[in-house]
C-alpha cells in the first residue's frame, strides 16, 4: 500500500469517526428540570392543610435543534393535598364539599396535549372554557347526608330559636396527600430556545372552613426526544 493511499484511508477513517460521534451527539436528548421543595403538610390532629407552594407556576427553558423530528416530553410531578369537611345537623341534613387540583402545560404560550385546546393559547377570559388546557391531577366530591334526625325527638337537635351550635350533628373530615405525574407531549417543536411553563389551580381557589387544597413539592422535567414515523410517531386523538 503506498503512502498516499494510506493517508487517504486514515483521513477517511477519522472523518467516519467524527461523523458517527457527531450523529450520536445530535441524537442524544437534551434535558431540563425545575424543582420546588416546599411541601404540603396534613395536621395529624385536625386534618388541616398547611405549607406547600404559594406560587402556582413551575417554569424552565430548553434548547432544541432545528428538526421536524424533535419532540418534547414534559412531565409535571406534584404532591397534592385535599381537605374536605362535611357536617350535617337537624336543620341541614345534607352537606357537600369539593376540593381539587388541576394542571396545564404551556409551551411558548400554547397549550400542550393532552390539555384540551392544545396548540393554541389558553382562553383565560372564561375559567370554564373548553379550550383552557386544564387537566385534573386530583379531585374529590364529598357528600354527607342523613335522615336520622327524623327519628330523634330531642328538641336540642332542632332548636331554631337559638344561634347556639346544634346539640346533635354528624361530621366527616377527610384529608389526603398524594403524588401524581402525567406526561404532556409536544410534537415537532422545531429548533430554538423554548419556554416551558406549568400552571396549577386549586379548587377552591382560596381555602375555607370546609374545603382546601395545596400543592408541593413539585418537579417539572422536560426531555428532548426524536420521533420517527416507522416507530409509530406521535398520535393525538
Amino acid at each position: 500500500m503506498n503512502r498516499q493511499l494510506s493517508r487517504f484511508l486514515f483521513a477517511g477513517g477519522l472523518a467516519a469517526v467524527f461523523t458517527l460521534t457527531n450523529a450520536s451527539a445530535q441524537s442524544s436528548g437534551n434535558f431540563a428540570a425545575k424543582i420546588d421543595t416546599a411541601a404540603c403538610v396534613v395536621n395529624n390532629s385536625t386534618g388541616a392543610l398547611s405549607g406547600g407552594n404559594t406560587e402556582t407556576i413551575l417554569h424552565t427553558t430548553i434548547k432544541t435543534p432545528n428538526s421536524s423530528q424533535t419532540a418534547l416530553v414534559i412531565r409535571p410531578s406534584l404532591v397534592t393535598g385535599l381537605f374536605t369537611l362535611s357536617k350535617t345537623t337537624a336543620l341541614s341534613p345534607t352537606a357537600i364539599a369539593v376540593a381539587g387540583v388541576r394542571v396545564r402545560v404551556l409551551l411558548d404560550g400554547n397549550i400542550v396535549a393532552p390539555g384540551e385546546g392544545y396548540g393554541a393559547p389558553p382562553t383565560d377570559a372564561d375559567a370554564n372554557a373548553s379550550n383552557d388546557g386544564w387537566v385534573y391531577y386530583d379531585k374529590r366530591f364529598q357528600l354527607l347526608s342523613t335522615n336520622l334526625w327524623n327519628a330523634i325527638a330531642d328538641p336540642a337537635c332542632d332548636d331554631i330559636t337559638t344561634d347556639a351550635v346544634e346539640g346533635c350533628f354528624i361530621e366527616l373530615i377527610n384529608s389526603t396527600l398524594s403524588a401524581h405525574s402525567l406526561d404532556f407531549v409536544a410534537p415537532s417543536v422545531g429548533g430554538g430556545t423554548h419556554d416551558v411553563k406549568v400552571e396549577w389551580q386549586l379548587d377552591p381557589t382560596a381555602a375555607n372552613l370546609t374545603e382546601a387544597a395545596c400543592v408541593g413539592p413539585g418537579v417539572l422535567t422536560v426531555e428532548q426526544v426524536k420521533t420517527f414515523t416507522q416507530s409509530g410517531g406521535i398520535v393525538i386523538n
